[in-house]
């Protein structure tokens, strides 16, 4: 499934997601496909990516902007978070703050403050899972060679997952 279908399921999807952006009771935290949905939602392009390199997977790091800094509040310019995606948000919707980038992905988060967080990685991936993805892609042709042994080598790598668990707890408590 994409983010961008024109299919009855994903269209009733962003209908409802943009209902819900039109009130303000509910917050919307989104993760990957989610991100992606939210901001077809808020009217941003999604699709596609088309770098020739194709998907982003692994921990990657993600250039943090100024907000992205104190959104995740680590001291740091960098968030390191596993990825799995080659379908992206190409531009930041209006009234988003935008929260990173990466060369393969410059909407790598969304923030309206007590509306609307949003990261393209995924923080609830672990290295287990993750090369478990890589090991079934990889064997049916979905990853050739060169991105399943970058992808493999960095999967053990320190990640941010966990803290940003947190960040989207804190979020819905309002902190």
């Amino acid at each position: 499934h994409d983010s961008f279908a024109d299919v009855p399921w994903t269209n009733q999807l962003v209908a409802y997601v943009r209902q819900i952006l039109a009130q303000d009771r509910v917050k919307l935290v989104g993760v990957c496909f989610g991100h992606q949905i939210i901001g077809r939602a808020m009217g941003a392009k999604v699709g596609r990516n088309d770098n020739p390199a194709g998907w982003e997977v692994s921990v990657t790091d993600v250039d943090l902007t100024a907000e992205g800094r104190k959104v995740f509040d680590q001291g740091k310019d960098v968030l390191s978070i596993y990825q799995m995606h080659k379908d992206i948000v190409f531009d930041y919707p209006a009234g988003v703050q935008p929260l990173g980038s990466t060369g393969l992905c410059k909407v790598q988060g969304m923030f309206v403050p007590g509306r609307v967080f949003t990261v393209q990685g995924h923080p609830e991936f672990t290295e287990e899972i993750l090369v478990e993805i890589l090991e079934v892609r990889h064997e049916q042709g979905v990853f050739g060679d060169g991105i399943y042994k970058d992808a493999m080598a960095r999967v053990g790598r320190r990640h941010d997952g966990v803290m940003v668990g947190k960040r989207f707890i804190e979020f819905f408590l309002g902190k």
